[in-house]
């Protein structure tokens, strides 16, 4: 048994064909079948049953078919690790972040960049528990910064920091006129919030039931930038982290904070506890960490 067989199993699978599957593969079809035959008989076990419907999987397949994904991800990984390994001082370092990153992180690339004039930085944004988790993983990001509490065994998480959330009105809002806001203001206001599935909603509305208070949600986006936008037409309020408000300019909102002891939101650090990160990743993580402990 071998990795090309693992993948021709693999590929078998998700195509759920022999003729689609050994298209992408590059192979005749009948080749393709016999290497599948060879690897039953090796392990002396049915792996794929054959019948009018198509191909499905036996009870030792389904296995078989986990276990193949598992080593081949592995396999593949340990490339990208072998080859971050000749790239000491250069190469990419690959950084998932949350939509809020943009007020502080350009302030530590500066001075991370002076020392580490050929390092590429590869950014992008990964939203939601099973997105921060899977692309961890799939080795897509060296690292995350996330407001996710990630709860699994082969991630660190590090809290950075805590921060509060922050209410954004149309400058001519009434609510701009009050000295002090509180949750029971907001019943009457057609709320913009984030759809379900982001931890910022989860968070807010979190808020909203330890208040007691039923938010009147008229607006779901996926981006904050939206809803900011829609406040600045006079659409309606949005509840947003107070580092994403600071890290944008719009001319027709006002940022207001509300009373209240349940609006605030952690965001953390998270990486793998068993991948091999290079030197230059592990530089970047300190000078984060670093950059919010002389903020305490």
């Amino acid at each position: 048994m071998d990795l090309r067989q693992l993948r021709y199993f693999i590929t078998i699978v998700e195509e759920r064909s022999y003729s689609k599957a050994a298209k992408i593969l590059h192979i005749s079809q009948p080749s393709l079948s016999n290497a599948i035959m060879k690897l039953e008989r090796e392990i002396d076990l049915q792996l794929l049953e054959r019948n009018t419907r198509g191909i499905e999987l036996t009870e030792a397949g389904a296995i078989f078919y986990s276990r193949s994904q598992d080593l081949l991800r592995r396999f593949n990984n340990m490339q990208v690790e072998l080859e971050e390994m000749k790239q000491a001082g250069s190469g990419t370092i690959s950084i998932g972040l949350i939509e809020s990153f943009k007020i502080w992180f350009p302030k530590i690339i500066r001075t991370f960049k002076l020392d580490h004039p050929k390092i590429h930085l590869k950014v992008r944004e990964i939203l939601g528990e099973e997105h921060v988790i899977d692309s961890l993983n799939q080795y897509q990001v060296h690292f995350t910064i996330t407001n996710q509490p990630i709860n699994d065994d082969k991630i660190t998480s590090t809290p950075l920091y805590n921060e509060k959330f922050k209410l954004l009105v149309h400058k001519d809002d009434d609510l701009n006129e009050k000295e002090v806001i509180t949750f029971l203001d907001l019943p009457n206001k057609e709320l913009i919030i984030s759809t379900a599935g982001f931890q910022t909603r989860d968070d807010i509305m979190e808020a909203f039931k330890n208040e007691k208070v039923t938010p009147n949600i008229f607006y779901e986006v996926e981006r904050l930038e939206t809803a900011c936008s829609l406040v600045d037409e006079g659409l309606g309020v949005t509840i947003l982290p107070e580092s994403y408000i600071k890290s944008v300019a719009y001319a027709n909102t006002a940022t207001l904070e509300i009373n209240s002891k349940f609006l605030q939101r952690t965001v953390y650090i998270a990486y793998l506890k068993d991948r091999y990160l290079p030197p230059s990743v592990y530089k970047l993580v300190n000078e984060i960490e670093s950059f919010f402990k002389s903020k305490e």
